[in-house]
């Protein structure tokens, strides 16, 4: 086997394993972005923006329990560590963008994913080397 074929094979193998790595990270954001979603919808049923009971970490030991709390502003983190203030309105069209963007680059990370997978099967099978 030529030293070509086993770079292209070590390639594959390290940009398969990134790939996948990317789809589980874009594949927690999502799950976040719905849940973040869901509580939005909520928070915008609730009668005079009055939400509870709550419970809000304050860190690993210690939560507070909240019996009713007013939801008529809150914080959403634009990236970089850098929050506006926003209503639940806004909040939900900002939620919803992301979900669309992380949707869409889920797929195309997915789509990607699948087509080194079968490259590094086709090479395999034609160099008759086994993935690590």
């Amino acid at each position: 086997m030529s030293q070509e074929r086993v770079v292209d094979l070590n390639f594959l193998q390290s940009l398969y394993k990134y790939l996948l790595d990317e789809y589980n990270r874009l594949t927690l954001i999502k799950t976040d972005l719905e849940r973040s979603i869901e509580t939005l919808k909520a928070i915008q049923k609730a009668q005079d923006g009055e939400i509870g009971p709550l419970i809000i970490p304050v860190s690993s030991f210690l939560s507070l329990m909240i019996e009713g709390a007013k939801a008529k502003d809150m914080l959403v983190l634009l990236g970089g560590n850098i929050f506006a203030k926003m209503n639940p309105e806004e909040a939900l069209k900002q939620a919803q963008g992301r979900l669309e963007e992380v949707s869409k680059n889920l797929s195309e990370v997915g789509l990607n994913l699948t087509k080194v997978q079968l490259e590094m099967e086709n090479l395999q099978r034609r160099t008759g080397k086994r993935a690590r």
